[in-house]
């Protein structure tokens, strides 16, 4: 997931043409992402967390997506 978007296009973000979301809170082993509007997942689909641990080691988390919850 990536915290700060880009712009690559003439008002396209990288976060909606990569239909990519954005963690806005974690609560024990829910996670609540966030996605440009019409790029919601569905129910079911598999949701990959990509980031770099303190030592900088790349690490990949599968998650499932459970409920949609709307704006």
């Amino acid at each position: 997931m990536r915290l700060n978007p880009t712009t690559s296009g003439p008002g396209v973000g990288t976060l909606e043409k990569e239909n990519l979301g954005r963690i806005s809170q974690i609560i024990g082993p829910v996670l609540d992402v966030a996605f440009p509007p019409g790029k919601m997942p569905n129910i079911y689909n598999a949701l990959v967390v990509k980031g770099q641990d303190t030592l900088k080691q790349q690490f990949n988390v599968t998650c499932e997506v459970q409920q949609l919850l709307g704006n």
